[in-house]
């Protein structure tokens, strides 16, 4: 299968004469996103509104998350409507609109390049609060991470813009080496992160001072739980990520398109998943988010 620009732009070719060999799995992965596409915008929504409704969770942190939430939010909103619709359009009609195509491919780019880096963020936050407690409200004021959240949208919309441009090529491929680049990024953070709460669990052991090892406490469990958050995601988007840098920016053969569906759905299953740990593993979020339900329904009254 060749990647060509002739049927929509920039965009790759769907190669839709041979929509008939996907149809099963077009089915079956447009029913998953049907089902959680709903789920993933109302629980994200919950955990902004209740990082955003609350100044006492107005973290550092807590802010990378909303806009981590953000970002999921979006793709409930656009990528899984836009997948659901591309692929019962494919099964039926053997053919997609271009417009439709677009949206999709633009908005699976820009909220997956603010996902990568968003998570590249609250990684290197967490390493600079268990490493450098003393300088990381230098590193990390509320008011430069929102700066910094701005900056990570910024940068992939034009990414995103700059596929139109004659260098789409180039483009996409400077975006999917970034996304890399985050990764391993990710993890090296990650391992450095849980490396030094180790060493703090064992110097906790035999230290007396109460304050600071309840600062440290804290700490080391918050940076659990992004590590939690972290495994996950990678997990669950290593495989698009490969499948696209393997296809379109290497240019070598697939024999199917079912790898694209499946790995795309493996990855838009993350905005589902995503919150969930974040309420299960933060309990100050958890509470908040109960007590806007508890509102909502008129069960708090």
């Amino acid at each position: 299968m060749s990647v060509n620009v002739s049927y929509c732009f920039h965009l790759p070719d769907p190669t839709f004469h041979q929509a008939s060999e996907r149809f099963t799995m077009n089915l079956i992965t447009a029913i998953i996103n049907i089902v959680t596409a709903p789920i993933a915008i109302i629980i994200n929504i919950l955990v902004i509104t209740a990082i955003f409704s609350c100044s006492r969770l107005r973290t550092p942190s807590n802010l990378l998350i909303a806009c981590l939430a953000l970002s999921d939010v979006l793709v409930g909103l656009t990528v899984q409507p836009g997948y659901i619709t591309y692929r019962l359009l494919e099964n039926q009609h053997r053919s997609v609109p271009c417009f439709l195509m677009i949206v999709y491919g633009e908005a699976f780019y820009i909220c997956f390049g603010v996902s990568f880096m968003t998570l590249s963020a609250v990684s290197y936050e967490r390493f600079v609060a268990v490493r450098l407690r003393v300088r990381y409200n230098t590193f990390f004021p509320s008011s430069r991470v929102v700066k910094y959240m701005l900056g990570i949208w910024t940068l992939n919309i034009l990414f995103a813009a700059l596929q139109w441009a004659k260098i789409n090529q180039a483009a996409r491929g400077i975006h999917l080496i970034l996304w890399c680049i985050c990764l391993l990024a990710t993890l090296v953070t990650q391992v450095g992160v849980l490396h030094i709460v180790r060493r703090n669990r064992l110097q906790l052991q035999v230290q007396l001072q109460a304050a600071e090892n309840l600062l440290r406490q804290r700490e080391a469990k918050l940076a659990k739980t992004i590590s939690v958050i972290v495994g996950v995601y990678l997990m669950l988007n290593f495989p698009v990520l490969f499948v696209t840098f393997y296809h379109q920016i290497l240019r070598l053969d697939l024999q199917t398109y079912n790898h694209y569906s499946w790995t795309e759905t493996l990855a838009l299953l993350n905005s589902c998943i995503n919150p969930f740990i974040c309420c299960w593993k933060r309990r100050e979020i958890r509470q908040k988010v109960k007590d806007i339900l508890k509102k909502i329904t008129g069960l708090g009254s």
